[in-house]
């Protein structure tokens, strides 16, 4: 299922710094189409949260499938939309 709005925000959450090449392959992986619409900067540490990015045309990946093969290898990741919002409402 797809998960980020098109033209919003979001990010790809990772558990540790030296796994962000890992989903970065994997998203190539899963979706090559896709994956020249990944903006620069989508995938960080989780460290990097709550801080969004926008998503220009990045709003096709599945992002289930790809958290699955992700946890499956041992790579933690938290994919999240916030939709026209740059910023997470923190009440």
């Amino acid at each position: 299922m797809k998960c980020f709005e098109r033209k919003g925000y979001g990010r790809i959450y990772v558990d540790k710094p030296e796994n962000v090449e890992f989903v970065i392959r994997k998203i190539k992986e899963l979706d090559k189409f896709e994956f020249e619409y990944l903006p620069g900067g989508f995938v960080v540490p989780f460290s990097e949260y709550p801080r969004l990015v926008y998503t220009y045309k990045f709003d096709s990946l599945d992002c289930d499938k790809l958290t699955a093969e992700c946890w499956k290898e041992g790579v933690y990741i938290f994919c999240l939309d916030n939709g026209h919002n740059e910023f997470i409402d923190d009440k």
